[in-house]
């Protein structure tokens, strides 16, 4: 066998003896031109928009807090101060791969849970906001208890008001039942 190389029809170099798939119209080609760039896009890009999404929702995080059930995560993302009220956010977030639950306030309770969440400020203490009914501006508001089961990989989001801390208070403290304090929190000035 000749092992000189020659010169195909389509401009390809092959060994002698072989024959150019591409010269005789045959072998695998790509049906459109940028197939396989478009393919790789439409594997990469759902991948990136999820970090994005990731990324964005652990920018918005202030603190964050081991919970007291395993894989569970607290993010505290709001501590606004406007017009006389300061509203807390915390978004529970299940890391594991197993079901979660949290129990925030207890079945009955009437309350009686809801001066556990509290806010320090200097030497005072402040209490989630009650309306006129006496109601708790909360996620705490249901008299029947409140109870987060959270799957793997989603979240469940707390919140309440309390009466602000003076203007010249530039952070707080939270407590809550369920997670280690929250320490040294900046306000944000609505």
């Amino acid at each position: 066998m000749n092992n000189q190389s020659q010169k195909a029809d389509d401009s390809t170099v092959v060994s002698a003896g072989a024959k150019s798939a591409a010269a005789h119209g045959r072998g695998w080609r790509l049906p459109w031109k940028g197939l396989a760039p478009a393919a790789m896009l439409a594997v990469t890009m759902p991948l990136a928009l999820c970090e994005f999404a990731h990324a964005a929702q652990a920018a918005d995080v202030i603190q964050a807090q081991d919970a007291n059930v395993d894989g569970i995560v607290a993010e505290l993302t709001a501590c606004q101060r406007s017009e006389g009220v300061l509203t807390i956010k915390i978004r529970f977030r299940n890391t594991s791969d197993k079901p979660g639950s949290l129990t925030f306030t207890h079945w009955n309770a009437s309350g009686a849970d809801n001066p556990k969440f509290y806010v320090t400020a200097g030497n005072k203490k402040y209490f989630i906001l009650a309306d006129s009914d006496g109601t708790v501006l909360s996620t705490n508001s249901t008299g029947n208890g409140v109870n987060a089961d959270i799957a793997p990989g989603k979240t469940f989001l707390w919140w309440a008001k309390y009466p602000a801390p003076p203007a010249d208070v530039k952070k707080i403290n939270f407590m809550m039942p369920v997670t280690s304090p929250f320490e040294d929190v900046p306000i944000t000035d609505k």
